[in-house]
């Protein structure tokens, strides 16, 4: 790629940075950036949402040395269609973890080592995307920098410092610093850099490949002509140029180890290599071996994963495929159509009328305030001039390549897909500021001081807006603890406060319970159950059990209060209110006692038989012996003299199946048979036992437990 500089002069300025100056701008920024993603930290966003304490969950089973694949919430429900002709590989350190969808390791494996130093917290979660969202901001001036070619001669703020002079786009080292402060203060890439996901740790590795890319470009255009014809010899096969390229091949593989949306930042490359070399066949010459050491080592790198999806191709589409059909945008059985519809939507949301989903942006917002918008269509249109020099195609492709997931998706725009386009949203803007500030003061119309003085008083107006939005509007929204789960946060740590040995139960049964699982520390710790159905799990006998029941669940704090009326309630809190039996409390509350086992799983405690007008109800306490992989049918049935049924209930224990039953646990249930009018209740014997409903199997031998 050729290197033409200006045969005129540049007009000079008083604006001069040099790299002591610049260097403390860049760590201005950099603080910024800091501050805007670690200040408060822990408390805001409230709460800790699913999905962050999902990733939570894996990152401390992680260091609890547990094997994989590890799920939570029944998501090893899906393991049928995902394992269906491949058993999962139990291991230590996983390359995807498949619960909640799939997740790729790289964050996790990070957050684990957060969690090593901060502890089990929303904040050692959430200070990993921050972390990384700050170091987004660096990576994002490299490699605006590294594009542009913006060495030392570009020190000073003049125009015609970069090799796109040649079609006299004034482009100097304002634009990668004006780059990286858009992106430090956008609203988008505040929150996604305070929100536990994975996101933030792509744009690094993206920004960061991209900056490798071009400095061994940057580096191989230094080659002399003379030079150009031994460029494959050994002696310049460990240039630094080359070590560039691997390094970039190097995180490109990587990227998919971060976030779904990697897997398509090589086709950045596959749409721009073609064209470059196309148009400049010295720079094929100079990095045709290099791009093929760069896609090697891509290839190399993102080898265990691809295997891995070569062996479960039902964890490379899965989430692809459920994100791309639901949403309100979606068109069902026409994605084409979802997809055409969507290009306005991201063209909105950029502009005027932003993703309305509370948990990713205060509802509404753009994803560019109005003078980041300003400064973006200002570096659109000046850059798309020269749409077909190299450097500034790329810059282009970059944006398109980076769009494209939230256009595939259902419910564009999510700015969460739309994290890869940030940096390069952000170098636009820079180019939008650095052309308005070369034709306001550089060109003369315009004093330099009150030009640049005024353009960094609106980027400072900018930064205010963000924070303003942020931390007041959005901080403030009565809806935001909700979404963040709040409630389910402080519920986990009052379960939390309560003793290693305490058994704890929520009734009635919720699906998403990562919150509270990571308030414990251990998902084993907390079992739900529906207690409207009437089983009621009594706890291990000798162990305080706590129980969190929800406000609608009316009937099961009754059940508890009568099976348990020395049983102590506690201050509501928000959604639950707390029960607690301590550990002195009897569970065996039947008349008779026994010791029948059903199979070498179920134990028989005992059990109470009570007639009544035209039923009988048998209570049953059961006791699990070990833990139960099958939900078992219970059923109670009264036998005549001819050894035949003559009324009978079958069913599960109502709301707590034995497959959630753990070890040592007392489960009590009430069975109500229903009597025929004319039965003759004479003679009648009383049996009940478990079986598998599939089969028809029993399990183990029925125990006879009285006369009617």
């Amino acid at each position: 790629m050729s290197d033409q500089r200006p045969k005129t002069s540049s007009p000079h300025h008083p604006i001069i940075l040099s790299p002591a100056r610049l260097l403390t701008v860049l760590l201005i920024i950099l603080a910024l950036a800091a501050g805007l993603r670690f200040w408060r930290l822990a408390q805001m966003p409230p709460g800790f949402y699913h999905d962050e304490a999902y990733n939570g969950l894996d990152a401390l089973s992680l260091l609890q040395g547990k094997t994989f694949p590890q799920f939570y919430e029944g998501w090893e429900l899906y393991q049928n269609d995902a394992h269906a002709e491949r058993p999962p590989q139990e291991t230590r350190w996983p390359i995807f973890f498949e619960g909640n969808y799939g997740r790729e390791p790289l964050h996790l494996y990070l957050m684990s080592l957060s969690i090593k130093l901060f502890g089990a917290t929303p904040f050692a979660i959430r200070a990993v995307p921050a972390f990384f969202g700050v170091l987004s901001v660096l990576t994002t001036f490299l490699a605006a920098k590294a594009l542009f070619e913006i060495g030392a001669h570009a020190s000073r703020i003049t125009p015609h410092a970069s090799p796109i002079t040649d079609y006299r786009l004034p482009i100097t080292i304002l634009t990668p610093l004006v780059a990286a402060f858009t992106l430090a203060v956008l609203f988008p890439a505040v929150h996604f850099s305070r929100f536990g996901l994975r996101m933030m740790v792509y744009v690094f590795v993206e920004t960061l490949a991209i900056y490798c890319f071009w400095k061994g470009v940057n580096g191989g255009d230094q080659v002399s002509g003379d030079q150009v014809s031994d460029i494959k010899s050994p002696a310049h096969l460990l240039t630094s140029s080359t070590l560039w390229f691997i390094a970039a091949g190097f995180l490109l593989g990587l990227g998919i180890y971060t976030y779904a949306v990697g897997r398509l930042l090589p086709l950045l490359f596959v749409l721009f290599v073609p064209f470059w070399f196309w148009r400049d066949r010295a720079a094929l010459r100079q990095h045709g071996v290099h791009v093929a050491l760069m896609a090697g080592t891509a290839v190399l790198t993102a080898l265990p994963l691809l295997l891995y999806f070569w062996r479960y191709p039902y964890f490379f589409v899965f989430r692809m495929a459920y994100v791309s059909n639901r949403g309100v945008g979606a068109v069902e059985g026409k994605p084409w159509l979802t997809w055409l519809s969507n290009v306005w939507r991201v063209i909105a949301g950029l502009f005027w009328q932003g993703e309305t989903h509370l948990r990713h942006n205060l509802p509404a917002r753009p994803y560019l305030d109005p003078l980041q918008a300003l400064f973006f269509l200002t570096g659109m249109v000046t850059a798309l001039k020269h749409l077909f020099h190299p450097r500034l195609l790329f810059l282009y492709l970059w944006l398109l390549v980076m769009l494209l997931p939230t256009i595939l998706s259902g419910d564009a725009p999510h700015f969460g897909r739309m994290s890869g386009a940030a940096p390069v949203i952000a170098i636009f803007v820079g180019l939008g500021v650095d052309w308005i500030g070369y034709r306001l003061a550089v060109s003369g119309y315009r004093s330099p001081i009150i030009v640049y003085g005024l353009l960094i008083a609106l980027l400072l107006a900018s930064a205010l807006w963000t924070t303003y939005d942020y931390f007041g509007r959005y901080a403030h929204h009565p809806q935001l603890a909700s979404d963040f789960y709040q409630p389910e946060w402080e519920m986990g740590q009052f379960a939390a406060s309560f003793g290693k040995d305490t058994v704890i139960y929520l009734t009635p049964t919720q699906e998403e319970l990562a919150t509270i699982y990571f308030a414990l520390g251990d998902p084993e710790r907390l079992q739900n159950y529906t207690g409207e159905e009437g089983a009621i799990p009594l706890g291990i006998p000798g162990q305080e059990t706590l129980y969190l029941v929800r406000p609608s669940a009316a009937t099961s704090l009754k059940n508890l209060r009568n099976a348990f009326p020395g049983g102590i309630p506690g201050e509501p809190g928000d959604g639950y209110i707390p029960f607690t039996v301590p550990a002195s409390r009897t569970r065996q509350l039947a008349e008779h006692t026994s010791d029948h086992r059903f199979g070498d799983q179920i134990r028989l405690v005992g059990w109470t038989v009570e007639k009544r007008e035209g039923e009988t109800a048998v209570t049953l306490i059961w006791e699990a012996v070990t833990g139960i992989p099958q939900d078992y049918t219970a059923f109670v049935h009264l036998i005549g003299p001819d050894g035949r049924p003559a009324a009978q209930l079958d069913r599960q224990p109502g709301g707590h199946p034995t497959s959630s039953w753990r070890p040592g646990e007392w489960v009590m249930d009430t069975f109500v048979i229903p009597l025929p009018p004319d039965l003759n209740t004479e003679g009648l014997t009383i049996q009940t036992g478990f079986y598998y409903l599939p089969t028809l199997e029993r399990l183990g031998e029925a125990a006879v437990i009285g006369e009617r």
